[in-house]
């Protein structure tokens, strides 16, 4: 078990000050973030970088920004991601029926042609292929170029998040369970 010590109680004066910025803008800080400040500098570049996309812009709609989040959680099966930002998406207004077909794996139906463009844009960032210059385009004159930019860091960021938590074994929010097994069996 890769697991990294939980580095609350040692924090440097600097490192609490970190603490402390990132649980009056989140609420609490668990998981994921815990075992990042086993190094404060480098969590304070990722915070950044996360409060920006998550926060900070207007390049993407909530709901879009939430539905990706999901679908990379989902296709890379990151629990913890999804537990984090399922209730997120539901009340940005990303449908039951949409959030529950991405869990279970299934094509979403009744989506609007942006997010389409969207998840085949997605798909693209995680399989590390080009998105085809027409997805590209109506990307393009929906959120602007900075949006497209936005979609794709938004993209790698959770990629990367998901790489920390699998890779130091980040445990599910006590008491959530995993929202890909049914019964032990995957989805």
């Amino acid at each position: 078990m890769a697991k990294l010590p939980d580095p609350t109680y040692s924090l440097s004066p600097q490192g609490q000050e970190l603490y402390q910025k990132l649980v009056a803008k989140r609420g609490r800080i668990d998981g994921m973030y815990r075992s990042l400040l086993n190094h404060p500098e480098l969590t304070r570049h990722v915070s950044d970088l996360g409060t920006f996309l998550r926060f900070g812009s207007g390049a993407l709609p909530d709901a879009l920004r939430e539905l990706l989040i999901l679908w990379v959680a989902r296709e890379l099966g990151a629990a913890y991601e999804w537990v984090k930002h399922e209730p997120v998406a539901r009340k940005s207004g990303v449908s039951t029926a949409v959030i529950e077909a991405i869990r279970t794996h299934h094509e979403p139906t009744g989506l609007e042609d942006l997010q389409q463009a969207a998840l085949a844009a997605a798909q693209c960032v995680l399989n590390r292929h080009s998105i085809p210059q027409v997805v590209q385009d109506e990307l393009a004159a929906a959120l602007g170029l900075q949006g497209v930019l936005e979609l794709v860091v938004l993209c790698g960021f959770y990629e990367m998040i998901a790489g920390v938590i699998f890779a130091f074994d980040v445990p599910l929010p006590e008491g959530a369970p995993d929202p890909f097994r049914s019964n032990g069996t995957d989805q």
